[in-house]
């Protein structure tokens, strides 16, 4: 017996004798559908994709840009400090002719020696004709190329050889400075390993790559470092192209010359040597891989929904062409479709509690809202009360949000709004404020007047994003407050140094200068957080002598590792600098055998850092007749700025200083 054909169905019978509704094509109508349920949830991943690509391209563009920043000004102060000590030198040396520079070798040497003792990153120094050849070597036996050749021509100022090859030494590089009188050059010759080793602090992730890059392709320095000199860059490079283009600084895409590996670099002139370049790279796959990572959650959302919905297109397409068919089996028919309504409403609440989304829904006749589970753990509330008063939240509101949120409430209630989304601080039960994000739209209405009768939406606690921005806005105001008293302290340095001539004006200026700088360094790779203490100690006492444990080994150092507070770490750097500049004038560091142990133990009980600075082997001390800036500034610093106490020592075996300071001033944490 023929099937009652159903209303909307056709009624006539296919030529073949099947049934109607049998092998019948699906309408335009049903072929969309399936088309739009697979290209509507597939259209919002790839939209969602390519925002997260973006916004993570965005975000590794500002860190290569500031981490090009950092390591071009690091590279400025390295090429610039050596390349004064090279005119320096240049111009020590007067007008003397290569012969007279020959006939007092040792002498100069020895002056040379002191100009560039203790400098970590140097093997030598060079004195060469104008010619190219060297004519005096100061330091460790160099077989340099002919360095003149390879320094830029035209330079005035300063000259940067490529890197090289020195006999049994490993790779260097020349920092000079052409002679005023006389004709030829000075050169500094720095240790590329060292130097790439500095380079290094610039990096933000352990894959990434630094390097110091001359205008003509030639890479001076780079970290991962290289033990051979590398091949100049061709000028399909795109740094090579930002050199041509004469930007100041620009964000590029290619691949690493060592491996071939594409990356996203950031580009950065080293201010005063438009002919020198910093360079960050990042492999592109860390960026993949972040972009898989943040991808994950909403693909493990939007591709079951998306298979969901094609099902249920598909499904209803079958349903429709076989609909005649399957009257005898209605009954099935509607269980099959209640489980399918149970399992989207699965995924549904899958995909809900993946996005810590919790919902709600508000009766407006009766203002009594109920909330699912995860609403009211956000809320706090009690997680048997599913249904609560309206105005029990509104009372829990901020007093600064209140008015603007309920308003928004009461026009979507009223039917002047169709939707609202805010955010506003809430009081929970146990007494904390938390930052919430609150969606709300009208989900039924009358139907003879369209009046609302229901609102849903839902609720997110947003309260560690908001915390997050607070940190940022915090440490913004914090960068500017380290830039306003560090230019106190420099006004400071400039009024209390006092010198006997221009000259060393001059260079007590540059060491207090310098250390402040090298403290401000620490500080900003640190992200103004503090600073490890044995860094900041290491990198302070490191231009005046090796703090290695050997016989070579100027200084001795032991104590326990800690972080210093950013507020004491300026000022702990300044003292470290003093006591070093006084042992160098007066003390243990001004003779080859003396030497100087720094010890620091941290008290709990009296909740006191105890730092001991104790010389020995220098000249015989005696109690100093009058009291020099240093040792103004040390107490100054200790007393003023940092609230201890600095007691100075002068036992037959050199000046022992004890610095007693407060925990809760100095060491980051809870002291």
């Amino acid at each position: 017996m023929d099937a009652t054909p159903s209303t909307g169905l056709a009624s006539e019978v296919p030529p073949d004798g099947a049934p109607a509704g049998r092998g019948r094509r699906p309408g335009p109508r049903l072929t969309a559908l399936v088309v739009a349920a697979f290209l509507l949830p597939a259209a919002i991943l790839g939209v969602a994709a390519w925002i997260t690509w973006t916004a993570i391209r965005d975000e590794a563009e500002r860190e290569l840009t500031h981490a090009a920043e950092m390591l071009a000004d690091y590279s400025h102060r390295v090429i610039d400090g050596h390349a004064r000590i090279a005119r320096r030198i240049a111009e020590s040396l007067g007008d003397a002719d290569e012969a007279a520079i020959r006939a007092a070798e040792r002498e100069l040497q020895d002056r040379i020696a002191r100009f560039v003792a203790d400098l970590p990153l140097v093997r030598g120094a060079l004195v060469l004709g104008a010619d190219g050849a060297v004519v005096l070597r100061s330091g460790a036996a160099l077989a340099p190329p002919r360095l003149l050749a390879a320094m830029p021509s035209g330079a005035k100022s300063v000259l940067v050889s490529a890197a090289y090859v020195e006999d049994g030494a490993g790779l260097a590089i020349a920092i000079g400075s052409a002679r005023p009188t006389g004709g030829g050059a000075v050169a500094i010759v720095l240790d590329v390993d060292r130097l790439a080793r500095g380079l290094a602090r610039s990096r933000g992730l352990p894959r990434e790559s630094v390097a110091l890059v001359r205008q003509d392709g030639q890479i001076l320095a780079r970290d991962p470092a290289f033990a051979a000199p590398l091949p100049p860059l061709g000028r399909e490079r795109p740094v090579m192209q930002a050199f041509a283009a004469g930007v100041e600084r620009s964000r590029q895409r290619g691949v690493r010359p060592a491996d071939d590996v594409p990356v996203e670099s950031a580009f950065h002139r080293i201010d005063g040597m438009p002919g020198l370049a910093a360079v960050v790279a990042r492999p592109r796959d860390i960026l993949v891989e972040t972009w898989r990572r943040r991808l994950l959650p909403l693909v493990a959302v939007g591709l079951p929904a998306m298979v969901g919905l094609v099902a249920l297109a598909l499904l209803v397409r079958r349903k429709q062409t076989v609909l005649e068919d399957a009257l005898a089996g209605l009954e099935q028919r509607v269980a099959e479709r209640t489980v399918s309504l149970r399992e989207g409403e699965e995924r549904l609440r899958l995909a809900v509690e993946a996005g810590r989304i919790g919902t709600w829904e508000t009766e407006i006749a009766t203002r009594i809202t109920m909330r699912s589970a995860r609403a009211r753990e956000i809320f706090g509330l009690d997680p048997e009360a599913d249904a609560t008063p309206l105005e029990d939240w509104g009372a829990r509101i901020h007093p600064a949000d209140r008015a603007r949120v309920l308003d928004r409430f009461e026009q979507v209630a009223a039917g002047r709004l169709s939707a609202y989304a805010e955010s506003y601080r809430f009081l929970r039960p146990d007494g904390t404020w938390r930052w919430l994000e609150s969606t709300a739209a009208v989900v039924r209405r009358d139907a003879a007047t369209g009046r609302p009768l229901r609102l849903a939406g839902t609720v997110q606690d947003m309260t560690e994003r908001r915390e997050a921005e607070d940190r940022r806005d915090l440490l913004t105001q914090e960068v500017n407050h380290r830039a306003r008293n560090t230019l106190a302290i420099v006004q400071a340095i400039l009024r209390l140094t006092l010198a006997p001539t221009p000259g060393e004006y001059a260079r007590l200026v540059e060491g207090r200068v310098a250390a402040l700088a090298r403290a401000q360094s620490l500080l900003a790779a640190e992200r103004w957080t503090g600073a490890p203490f044995l860094t900041l100690l290491t990198d302070e006492i490191a231009p005046f002598g090796s703090t290695d444990p050997g016989p070579d080994g100027r200084f001795r150092i032991n104590g326990p590792e800690f972080r210093v507070r950013a507020e004491a770490v300026q000022p702990l750097g300044m003292v470290f600098h003093e006591l070093a500049t006084n042992a160098v004038k007066h003390g243990a560091l001004s003779v080859r055998e003396g030497r100087v142990g720094v010890t620091w133990r941290i008290d709990e009980a009296a909740g006191l850092l105890m730092i001991r600075w104790a010389e020995e082997g220098g000249p015989s001390p005696g109690f100093p007749k009058h009291r020099g800036v240093g040792s103004r500034v040390i107490e100054a610093t200790v007393t003023g700025q940092l609230g201890g106490t600095v007691e100075r020592r002068w036992p037959a075996e050199g000046l022992v200083c004890d610095i007693a300071l407060p925990l809760a001033r100095t060491r980051a944490g809870l002291a």
